[in-house]
């Protein structure tokens, strides 16, 4: 504004004033304009503009850079924070613009670094070029791409230009890179001239050149080319492809060949070896026509379509017809039961699943009625269309099936042979041995109880070699089973030994030993003792049988190695004895084989022992040697490796059997007289009072009149044998009674008839010819576990004078002497648990029963506690859940007052005040059977 006292007074001058005044003020605002409108051009950027000081500090950015002023901010290393200030310092110490390249973000960007003298600030713009590298990168790669295939295609690929002059060669054809480099530029023809190649060759390529260009076409020819380093000529296949740009001017003309003389070689083999395929085709079909097996390849059965066969052998083409013409059908799908064309759809269909082969016996039933059988195998194959068939062979095992029939009938018959030779010869056995015994025990002179040993010498090796017998038969048959029991090495084979160990020292041999715990102090394993005593005694027992009086026999047992789980263990037999040959170490563990032919005559046996030592250990697991020079002795060493147990805990002695069956009443089942007054004998010895039956019926009218402690019932019997007496027993409507103790007496050896027998619902069983001893205890366990033990049962019969019923006799009629019948007792208390179950479960295995025991005190606690805790939550699902899972172990302690609050739980329909009683009665009851539980037996 100009000062009032300053303007002219003239109206011209003042109006020209003005008018400049104005002027400069337009101008001023078009000025403030433009400064305004370039302000703004860094927010309307669509790069990132940002504006810091030399300490880093932000002074500006525009929208743009908002994702890096928020990564500038954050918290923490950054490295975009480093590149900025890096390039700041960069910038501010040149004193000149910069530009660098930098990541933020997931984008590349190119940084501009401008530095403002003015405030020792820098100015920053980023501009995103992340399209423009990765277009950049794609072009690179495409590159790449081309030039990789071009470089590893396996053809020769030139490129000419219209000048015919090479601008490209791959390395294909021409693997030398200097060569590679030379050639380009050059023309076919100096090509040619460089390579000694004839003008001829030239002189065509450029005709197929100018033919290509003019027709404008592909231009293919076949041509002839030396290998490289004097190899034959090469084959090769060639094309000439015009490339023409958008005004229709050539711009260049691409060559590429392939090197076909692997495929024209092959052509000339493949003709030169037609006549041979076709030898090779007939020699192939007459093999498979002679072959005796059905030969086809056929496509798959499926329902509803008819399975057409593509191929097939004469056999097969035979069969088929002989179908046909018996059918008079037209397809041998309509000519085939459907049941034996569902069977080979099943096993097509398998085969094409898996991929596999399969094989299957395929019946087939002929229109005759003639039944035939095919092992077979079939497969899936491919053809050449694509289609998937089955490739089949069959092979005709019709008689070959029958006579499998034979043979399986002829096992049955040997299997009941030996059963009724084990009958036959044990239960006369159990009548001479056991009569021998009960004559033993009187007054003899020396010369009768001399005969009395012989006879019960002879009795006992009959019954050895009845048992040999036996065992062999049972292993070659695979069905002898060993035992997995825990017990002490040492104890077992110490205690086994010692009866052969007198023996030896009668006839005049020292024996000297070695003892196991000498070397392992813990021998507690895993095993069949029983099986492992059998083999050491066979080897004593051979020692002693061929060593004369005055030898020795050095018997030793010895640790070899030891891991944490298991033992492995040596057991030697050393004698000073005949000693056997060395042509005959191979032969002596062979069934009925011994090392000379009058072995048996002079030292006795049945050639067995070795043979069932050897098939015993090797079931095992181990191995027995022998060393042996003859009239020096033998030595047998078997080995064994068997898992480990923690030791046993001591057992107290059990009660004298005498002391727990005197007494007792028993009802012995035997149709047989004279094991029946062995039996009748040695248990009224014992002060067991006996009533006799000589059937099943009579068994069954006796045990109606009467209640036993215990029912000793023989097998095969006439009329009602043992098994169907049992089954009567087993199902008497007074439950305590149908509970009796069974014990099964038995002339069969086999374990698959002890277990058939147990599953008839009989305790145990006792093989005939049974000894005194063994009878006792077993009777006595049966007796001791079931004694007050199961719910009303009556209290046994008082002690009275051993009174017997004499068989055969009409078991109803009354007969003198006989003990009246008893009146019921009033029905005792039912105990919190009764462990007969267990007891039949372990077989009276202490271990097994202590087992239980531990695991039901260590895991039922917490049982409790989870089923309190579902209890107070009204969780009546885990409730019941709690419950089934505690049912079986209850079942099996006996536990039958307990069984009420299972139901209703595992139920879960009752309302929930009666579910709350159920499960507080339930958790008070366990943990009352706790208390009262013992932790051990002693059985």
């Amino acid at each position: 504004m100009i000062p009032t006292d300053h303007l002219p007074s003239d109206a011209a001058a003042l109006r020209a004033l003005y008018l400049a005044e104005r002027a400069r003020r337009e101008q001023a605002e078009e000025l403030a304009a433009q400064l305004q409108g370039r302000a703004q051009v860094p927010e309307l950027n669509p790069n990132p503009v940002l504006r810091l000081d030399a300490g880093g500090t932000l002074r500006y950015a525009n929208a743009a850079a908002t994702p890096i002023v928020a990564e500038l901010q954050a918290v923490g290393p950054s490295r975009l924070r480093s590149q900025l200030l890096q390039a700041v310092g960069q910038a501010l110490r040149q004193r000149q613009p910069g530009q660098h390249s930098i990541a933020a973000n997931g984008a590349l960007y190119v940084l501009a670094a401008v530095p403002i003298a003015e405030d020792d600030s820098v100015l920053l713009f980023l501009t995103d070029v992340t399209a423009q590298r990765q277009a950049e990168q794609a072009v690179a790669d495409q590159r790449e791409f081309y030039e990789t295939i071009m470089a590893h295609l396996p053809a020769v690929v030139t490129v000419l230009g219209p000048d015919e002059h090479y601008r490209y060669v791959n390395p294909y054809a021409e693997p030398d890179p200097v060569r590679r480099r030379a050639r380009i530029g050059r023309t076919f023809a100096e090509h040619c001239a460089a390579r000694g190649l004839p003008p001829e060759v030239a002189l065509r390529r450029h005709r197929l050149f100018e033919r290509a260009v003019s027709t404008r076409a592909l231009v293919s020819w076949e041509e002839r080319w030396p290998g490289p380093d004097g190899t034959p000529m090469l084959y090769w296949l060639c094309y000439y492809q015009p490339i023409f740009g958008a005004n229709g001017v050539l711009r260049m003309v691409v060559c590429y060949g392939f090197d076909i003389t692997t495929r024209r070689l092959a052509e000339a083999r493949t003709r030169q070896s037609e006549a041979q395929v076709k030898a090779q085709q007939t020699f192939t079909e007459q093999v498979l026509d002679l072959a005796p097996n059905l030969i086809y390849v056929r496509e798959q059965y499926q329902a509803g379509h008819q399975s057409r066969i593509i191929f097939q052998n004469r056999t097969m083409a035979a069969l088929r017809d002989r179908l046909l013409h018996l059918t008079g059908s037209d397809s041998l799908d309509e000519a085939l039961e459907a049941d034996d064309i569902r069977a080979v759809a099943a096993a097509d269909e398998q085969a094409l699943r898996t991929g596999q082969p399969v094989a299957s016996e395929d019946r087939m039933l002929l229109p005759t009625g003639e039944e035939r059988w095919y092992q077979s195998v079939r497969c899936p194959i491919t053809m050449a269309d694509g289609t998937v068939c089955i490739l089949g062979v069959s092979n005709d095992i019709t008689d070959l099936k029958a006579a499998q029939h034979v043979a399986e009938a002829s096992a049955v018959a040997r299997e009941n042979f030996l059963a009724n030779m084990s009958h036959e010869i044990r239960t006369p056995l159990n009548g001479v041995l056991g009569m021998t015994g009960l004559l033993a025990k009187t007054s003899l002179s020396e010369q009768q109880r001399n005969y009395t040993d012989i006879i019960q010498y002879s009795g006992r090796h009959l019954l050895n070699v009845v048992n040999d017998v036996l065992d062999m038969a049972k292993i070659t048959s695979g069905k002898l089973e060993l035992e997995q029991r825990v017990f002490n090495l040492c104890d077992a084979t110490g205690q086994a030994a010692e009866p052969l160990v007198l023996q030896a020292a009668e006839k005049g041999i020292r024996v000297i030993g070695t003892r196991l715990r000498d070397s392992c102090p813990l021998p507690w394993v895993v095993g069949d003792s029983y099986r492992i005593n059998q083999i050491l005694l066979n080897l004593l027992a051979n020692a002693i049988k061929f060593t004369p009086a005055g030898g020795t026999i050095t018997v030793g047992s010895f640790l070899v190695s030891e891991t944490a789980d298991t033992l492995t263990v040596e057991f030697r037999v050393t004698d000073t004895g005949i000693g056997i040959a060395p042509d005959k170490l191979d032969t002596i563990f062979q069934e009925f084989t011994q090392a000379y032919a009058d072995t048996t005559r002079q030292f006795g046996g049945t050639g067995l022992g070795l043979s069932i030592s050897r098939a015993l250990v090797t079931q095992m697991g181990g191995r027995l040697t022998v060393q042996s020079q003859v009239g020096q002795g033998s030595s047998f060493a078997f080995y064994l490796t068997l898992p480990k147990a923690p030791a046993q805990p001591a057992e107290t002695p059990p009660p004298q059997p005498e002391n727990t069956v005197r007494g007792r009443r028993v009802l012995l089942v035997e149709d047989n007289p004279v094991n029946r007054e062995v039996a009748l004998l040695l248990l009224e010895s014992h002060g067991v009072l006996v009533d006799e039956a000589g059937s099943g019926l009579e068994a069954l009218e006796l045990f109606e009149q009467h209640r036993y402690d215990a029912v000793l019932m023989d097998i095969q019997m006439p009329g009602m044998n043992g098994l169907d007496a049992t089954a009567r027993i087993r199902a008497h409507a007074d439950a305590a009674r149908a509970a009796t103790p069974i014990l099964a007496l038995t002339a069969n050896a086999f374990l698959a008839d002890a277990e058939k027998y147990l599953a008839a619902g009989m305790n145990d069983t006792l093989p005939k010819p049974f000894d005194e001893a063994e009878l006792l205890r077993k009777l006595a366990g049966l007796i001791a576990g079931t004694t007050g033990a199961l719910p009303g049962l009556g209290a046994p019969a008082p002690a009275a004078p051993p009174r017997r019923r004499r068989a055969p006799r009409p078991p109803a009629a009354a007969r003198p002497g006989a003990a009246a019948p008893q009146t019921e007792p009033a029905a005792a208390p039912v105990p919190l648990f009764d462990l007969t179950l267990l007891r039949q479960t372990a077989h009276g295995n202490a271990t097994f029963m202590n087992r239980v025991l531990t695991s039901f005190h260590t895991n039922t606690p917490g049982s409790v506690a989870e089923l309190r805790a579902a209890h107070a939550a009204a969780d009546w699902p885990a409730a019941a859940a709690l419950a089934h899972k505690l049912r079986p172990s209850l079942r099996l302690l006996g536990a039958a007052t307990l069984t009420p609050g299972l139901d209703a739980l595992e139920a879960a329909a009752a309302p929930d005040a009666e579910l709350q009683q159920a499960a507080e009665a339930l958790a008070a009851g366990l943990e009352a059977l706790l208390a009262e539980l013992p932790r051990e037996v002693v059985v």
